[in-house]
């Protein structure tokens, strides 16, 4: 099985190079391509986020850039699941489900979420890994950010 991960944090997949799954990739049972969303920024400094389309809170990252890297997979066959908390919890029986397809293309969120166009154009079905949060940050009275504990 095949999966290619569009992520703006490939070094927070890094233990999946290990144990397990590590055994399973020197045997080819499995084949995991991280994708780093921001390599396919045209801007100078890199940027991938953007104001939501229509108006609204917070950032989204742009389409363009989201866009540019699913086609650099280059497999319409493969399904596309964006991991969203508004997504059907993955559960069990998900997991036999989606065991059975050749490749899937794992769609990571950031900020507010990603621009809706390319949700509509590209995503087979949004799933969410569990009712909780992993990282959060808040925003600080002159405008900047900081981690949230």
């Amino acid at each position: 099985m095949k999966f290619s991960i569009l992520t703006l944090f490939p070094e927070m997949f890094e233990p999946i190079k290990h144990s397990i799954i590590e055994r399973a990739s020197k045997q080819k049972l499995i084949d995991i391509n991280l994708i780093n969303i921001r390599d396919f920024s045209e801007d100078k400094h890199k940027h991938v986020d953007d104001t939501p389309y229509g108006g609204g809170a917070g950032m989204v990252i742009k389409p363009d850039v989201v866009y540019s890297a699913y086609k650099s997979i280059n497999d319409e066959n493969a399904k596309v699941i964006y991991l969203s908390p508004k997504g059907k919890t993955l559960n069990q029986s998900k997991v036999k489900e989606l065991s059975k397809e050749k490749h899937l293309v794992l769609l990571c969120g950031h900020y507010e979420g990603i621009d809706q166009r390319v949700l509509d154009e590209i995503v087979d079905e949004e799933i969410s890994i569990g009712d909780y949060v992993l990282t959060r940050r808040r925003a600080t009275s002159n405008g900047t950010y900081r981690q949230c504990q």
